[in-house]
């Protein structure tokens, strides 16, 4: 399976313009009708929806996430630079308001393959998200997700975040439930996800994902106290992989 990432328009030989990405517009176009809303609809997240998402993710998803409470992450360049470089593989999804026109929810989604290197936690000049990134990447060599898979290659879902106008209606269920279907629709084997909330869990769970292992919140220690301490009623992250 060959990805490409998403510039936008490429050439062919005869001189005509193609947009890269149509396999997987094609792909969520097969399975949305199932997972889409009144007065929503869900598209892919392509670079023209690139700054109604950062603009989601700062308002609705940093605020809100346990783990950005606890290590005191809050939306900055780096953070963005993260999300805009996973936002290049194209499998990212959104939920857009019919009414307003405007994104309500969105998953940001990546590919991971068996042959990428440890994450390079050293590239984060932004102390709290390097330190996020650290707890959950920990305990990476435990989970063994491509061998339990026998994959070599699979979809990442990164973070889900709605718009809190319209929140406890479905809505994340609904995006991920559809984000797991066009993975399926395009031909992987399997996909991996962390569950960092009871929230996300529920979500997760629902779509018999299999918990690889956890991460709990109170041994784990950052600036001398327990993460739990900022996380309220979520008491561990739980790492999922689900085979497609």
């Amino acid at each position: 399976m060959r990805w490409e990432l998403y510039t936008g328009m490429e050439t062919t030989n005869d001189g005509e313009d193609t947009c890269i990405g149509t396999e997987q517009e094609n792909a969520l176009d097969k399975v949305k009708s199932e997972f889409e809303v009144e007065n929503g609809r869900l598209a892919i997240i392509t670079p023209d929806r690139y700054a109604d998402t950062y603009d989601m993710m700062a308002n609705h998803f940093t605020p809100a996430e346990p783990l950005c409470r606890s290590f005191g992450v809050v939306w900055e360049k780096e953070h963005e630079r993260v999300i805009n470089e996973t936002l290049t593989f194209n499998v990212s999804i959104c939920m857009i308001s019919e009414d307003s026109n405007e994104i309500i929810g969105v998953l940001v989604n990546g590919i991971i393959k068996i042959s990428d290197p440890p994450m390079d936690l050293s590239k984060y000049n932004y102390e709290p998200l390097r330190s996020l990134f650290t707890f959950l990447t920990h305990k990476d060599k435990e989970d063994k997700f491509f061998e339990h898979f026998g994959v070599d290659e699979a979809v990442h879902f990164f973070e889900l975040g709605v718009n809190r106008k319209y929140r406890r209606i479905g809505l994340g269920g609904k995006i991920f439930a559809a984000a797991v279907a066009m993975s399926r629709e395009l031909g992987f084997k399997a996909c991996k996800v962390e569950g960092t909330s009871n929230f996300s869990q529920r979500i997760i769970e629902k779509q018999g994902f299999e918990t690889l292992y956890t991460l709990p919140y109170d041994s784990y220690m950052y600036n001398g106290r327990p993460v739990i301490d900022g996380t309220g009623e979520h008491t561990q992250t739980k790492i999922y992989g689900l085979r497609l």
